[in-house]
């Protein structure tokens, strides 16, 4: 890749970490728009090519994001936080049942840990959905903008 290719995917790295902290929950409804009209164009492409029935399910499709796009996210979130609960319940039950031999307490407390981030993760994304969506955008922007960041110092480094 060209060193002016690397910086263009750079800044558009940065960019998109920006626009995921600061747009957060909304820009999966963005995206999902997006998805839905990307989904009726490519259908209207299909349906002037004459590939009618390829044609109404883009449509259908891209309707069907747009409009229930937002409520599938939910109910997929739902289902994350169900999971979840249930690994970090089972994780935590075999832990406590054959019990933890470790050297250190340090790593005791480790090994209880990860069962019990899981199920608190599913409590609050099961109870607390918006703040916790938020909080993974600005944390997913934080470090795209770090990416961003590294890749501008590779580019200026390289030479």
């Amino acid at each position: 890749m060209k060193k002016s290719e690397k910086i263009i995917s750079a800044i558009a790295t940065i960019a998109f970490g920006i626009l995921l902290i600061t747009l957060g929950a909304k820009f999966i409804k963005v995206l999902m728009s997006l998805a839905g009209i990307g989904l009726i164009i490519l259908g209207i492409i299909d349906l002037l090519n004459r590939f009618v029935p390829l044609a109404v399910i883009k449509i259908v499709v891209g309707a069907f994001i747009i409009i229930c796009g937002l409520a599938l996210i939910e109910a997929v979130l739902y289902v994350v936080a169900a999971v979840l609960l249930i690994a970090g319940i089972l994780l935590l039950y075999d832990k406590v049942k054959h019990g933890v031999r470790c050297a250190t307490l340090l790593h005791t407390v480790m090994e209880y840990a990860s069962p019990s981030l899981l199920i608190l993760i599913g409590i609050l994304l099961l109870f607390h959905q918006g703040a916790m969506v938020n909080a993974v955008f600005i944390i997913s922007g934080i470090l795209t903008i770090l990416e961003g960041g590294l890749l501008i110092l590779n580019v200026v480094w390289e030479d």
